[in-house]
């Protein structure tokens, strides 16, 4: 292992002392500490930019759910190979059959959960299962501050209505509520009102402009919804900074990102990966040990490697990637994206010269 960088856990500010310890052990000694567990692809919204759901009739031809029994099974030996923190997602994750049965389970076990939903659902039963093994967060997409933008977004009438009924339930059971937003074309009039209401409600709130094609398998447009233009003044900024400060060419990957070597991605069919947004690698957790699983992912983040194009390109210095961005623009970790690579190096020449 290369560890001429600094890990990511020692920029969490947000952890407290104690805990940064732990995730720094975790990251010295390869422990997965921290795991997301994708019940299912299914949801009751359709929004644009998203890169997992499926309808209810496709999800056969790309796999199988896993059951509550083969979650908990995972769940367990997750627990025995150290995770103490779970993100429970989907899709739409209160949408798995058996829900109830899974959460239940993962509250038993004592893991500090996190609940990621739209919050449309959080009704009846599910009310009564969250005040009896409460999440210690619940992290909430937001689109917008009214029902048009929401329709607009997600494709479902009186979306934000539903939502908007869900935090406040959440809120008035003391669970602490984070709103996370992806900005596109068709909610961006509407964020300034998104961030009045997350001041309103005393919530934190994490926007993004990142919209990423899918590579598995849901109906996402990310041309037609991204705010292409929008990102070019950052991508220049990032660009300014890296002339002055370059980065490491040499440095792989997965050392870029915040799970490398502590954290995982469970898939809805139960395949282990380190980024939500891929396809690869074909490690299955679902017909293997987890320890064996997670060997194979920590053997796999130190091999994996950029492009050999990357590796020649004369802005490598200044071209900040995320190997899942590259990925979803080319279809795959060893390829890269020509419109992409020509847009970095135009720029790369325009900064530059500038410089000169």
């Amino acid at each position: 292992m290369s560890e001429h960088f600094e890990p990511a856990c020692r920029r969490m500010e947000w952890l407290d002392p104690f805990y940064k310890q732990v995730w720094e052990k975790a990251f010295a000694d390869g422990i997965p500490i921290s795991g997301t567990f994708e019940l299912t692809p299914r949801c009751n919204f359709n929004c644009k930019m998203c890169y997992v759901h499926l309808k209810a009739e496709d999800i056969p031809r790309h796999g199988q759910e896993l059951t509550a029994k083969e979650w908990l099974r995972i769940a367990q030996e997750a627990k025995e190979a150290g995770t103490t923190w779970v993100c429970v997602t989907g899709g739409e994750p209160l949408l798995h059959p058996q829900f109830a049965e899974i959460w239940q389970g993962l509250a038993q076990m004592g893991f500090f959960l996190t609940l990621q939903t739209n919050a449309s659902l959080i009704t009846g039963d599910i009310v009564d299962l969250l005040e009896q093994y409460p999440p210690r967060q619940a992290k909430i997409t937001l689109y917008g501050t009214n029902d048009d933008i929401y329709e607009a977004v997600c494709g479902v009438k009186e979306g934000f209505t539903r939502a908007n009924d869900g935090i406040h339930t959440l809120m008035s059971m003391g669970i602490p509520v984070e709103l996370v937003s992806t900005i596109i074309r068709q909610n961006e009039s509407d964020v300034e009102n998104m961030l009045l209401y997350a001041a309103r409600h005393r919530l934190k709130w994490r926007p993004t402009g990142e919209v990423k094609p899918s590579l598995r398998g849901a109906d996402t447009d990310a041309v037609s919804v991204r705010l292409e233009q929008k990102n070019i003044p950052i991508s220049l900024r990032k660009m300014e900074y890296f002339l002055q400060h370059p980065l490491d060419p040499t440095r792989k990957p997965c050392t870029y990102c915040k799970d490398y070597r502590v954290g995982y991605w469970v898939t809805w069919d139960g395949k282990m990966r380190f980024c939500s947004f891929l396809q690869e690698p074909d490690i299955t957790v679902k017909n293997h040990a987890f320890q064996q699983a997670w060997q194979e992912l920590l053997a796999y983040e130190e091999k994996l490697d950029w492009p050999k194009e990357c590796k020649i390109c004369p802005a490598r210095t200044v071209c900040f990637k995320c190997a899942a961005s590259l990925a979803t623009m080319s279809g795959g970790l060893e390829k890269i994206s020509q419109p992409y690579c020509d847009k970095i190096r135009q720029m790369y020449a325009q900064k530059k010269g500038k410089l000169q």
